[in-house]
């Protein structure tokens, strides 16, 4: 019997883990295998209680789709650690893991939709003079990651009426969002439309909401502060389609 397992990030705000399941739940139609859902860190179920559901549900093959924005240390070392232990104590369980969304042409759409509800303009042959585009990521010690931020800025840049580009990390790497935050005051930009590059809400994302509040009351730059990429719909086909994948996927070894 064939099952999904869908592995999500985790947050200690509660509200971005029912995000998540609420994102699983959107897609689970479209699939008649056994589906559950798991955490790396921070909530409960582990990825190694996910896999048992999966088999006492009387799963053969397992499915591991992690729900991650772009490939990271969580996607190329922590996750399939997770799987070598499972593969361990399951050695007859048939395990495929499949590949987050990457730079994929539907989320680039949705970031496009955040920045244009909060009131920048499609790029249709001139620009907002004073206007930048500021993209957060989660940040990683992964150099894909970040490498992968500066390529979703550059897309950005050519489809929205911005003059100007940056990016940020929440963690893990640089420039910092307050690096980022300065740069912006330093290049003298009038109006900076932030970017949240992440799918739920969660600590993070509290924190940098309230370093823009802080921001915009001591400085003359405004700063508009978009919502997370998985605020509404828009990325349930990204998500069918990568579980599709990893049904499909012959099984490696770990």
């Amino acid at each position: 019997m064939q099952a999904i397992l869908y592995v999500g990030h985790g947050s200690r705000v509660q509200t971005g883990n029912e995000q998540f399941k609420t994102f699983i739940d959107r897609i689970k139609s479209s699939f008649s295998h056994f589906q559950t859902y798991a955490f790396i860190e921070l909530s409960a179920p582990t990825i190694q209680e996910g896999i048992d559901r999966c088999v006492k549900a009387g799963a053969t093959k397992i499915a591991v789709v992690p729900v991650l924005l772009l490939t990271a240390y969580h996607a190329n070392k922590d996750i399939p650690d997770e799987l070598k232990k499972a593969k361990r104590r399951y050695p007859s369980i048939e395990l495929t893991y499949g590949r987050p969304f990457g730079i994929h042409q539907d989320v680039i759409q949705v970031a496009m939709d955040r920045l244009k509800q909060a009131g920048l303009q499609t790029m249709n042959g001139t620009r907002e003079e004073g206007t930048t585009i500021l993209v957060i990521g989660r940040g990683s010690s992964d150099g894909n990651q970040p490498s992968d931020v500066a390529k979703i800025g550059r897309l950005l840049y050519e489809r929205l009426a911005c003059d100007n580009v940056e990016i940020a990390f929440l963690a893990a790497t640089t420039p910092t969002v307050e690096q980022g935050l300065l740069k912006c005051e330093r290049l003298r930009a009038k109006n900076v439309y932030v970017l949240p590059y992440l799918l739920f809400t969660g600590i993070l994302m509290n924190e940098l909401a309230q370093q823009i509040k802080v921001r915009n009351q001591g400085t003359d730059t405004n700063y508009i502060l978009c919502d997370f990429l998985g605020f509404d719909f828009g990325l349930e086909g990204v998500l069918e389609a990568r579980a599709k994948e990893a049904i499909e996927m012959e099984p490696k070894s770990l």
